[in-house]
């Protein structure tokens, strides 16, 4: 008999951002030999199975798992707040390739050149790191990763991870710029509202 499912460690009271405009790179396979770069370049993937609860959570789109982009590799895009938010913590679900990195997330506040910016540096684990990096915990794991060629690796369990930065004081945020650096791979960003 199986376990149940751990539960997801979803942000408590975060209001989530819409990634969807942005999505521009397929991290998850339903299957074998899928045309895609991956999280690597060469095809590395979360194999799907498995990860309904997270694309759920997620807001992935309805065909995610056959080629159809889930996540945003980092090139700087913009994501607009649907109203401003005065943010107290930020928290990113995303993955890390070669390696585990930082980048740094812009909480910006007004119009372009004159906003007023709060930098939050954000790192996270290679997707296939044991462990997690500074402030972050296990998001969902695959039950094997499809690699070069689309071949399946039993062996190898991919892990997504939830990074939790508190702000030294709130920042009023209306919009967040994601960082240059297309090895940094985001799934979901949440900003938690300060409460004071």
């Amino acid at each position: 008999m199986n376990a149940p499912p751990t539960p997801l460690p979803l942000p408590a009271g975060g209001v989530a951002l819409d990634l969807a405009p942005h999505r521009n790179n397929a991290g998850c396979h339903s299957r074998s030999l899928i045309a895609a770069e991956g999280l690597d370049g060469f095809g590395r993937a979360f194999a799907a199975h498995g990860l309904q609860a997270a694309a759920a959570a997620l807001g992935f789109p309805e065909q995610w798992g056959e080629g159809e982009p889930d996540n945003v590799a980092c090139e700087g895009q913009t994501l607009e707040l649907a109203a401003p938010i005065k943010a107290s913590a930020l928290h990113v679900a995303g993955v890390a390739a070669g390696g585990s990195t930082a980048g740094v997330f812009r909480l910006c506040h007004g119009d372009a050149g004159t906003s007023a910016v709060t930098t939050v540096r954000v790192r996270l684990a290679d997707f296939l790191a044991r462990l997690p990096a500074e402030d972050s915990v296990l998001f969902a794991e695959a039950d094997f990763l499809y690699d070069i060629g689309g071949r399946t690796q039993r062996r190898a369990q991919p892990r997504m991870w939830l990074a939790t930065v508190s702000l030294p004081r709130p920042a009023l945020c209306t919009r967040v710029e994601l960082p240059v650096n297309p090895d940094l791979h985001v799934f979901g960003v949440w900003l938690r509202p300060d409460d004071t």
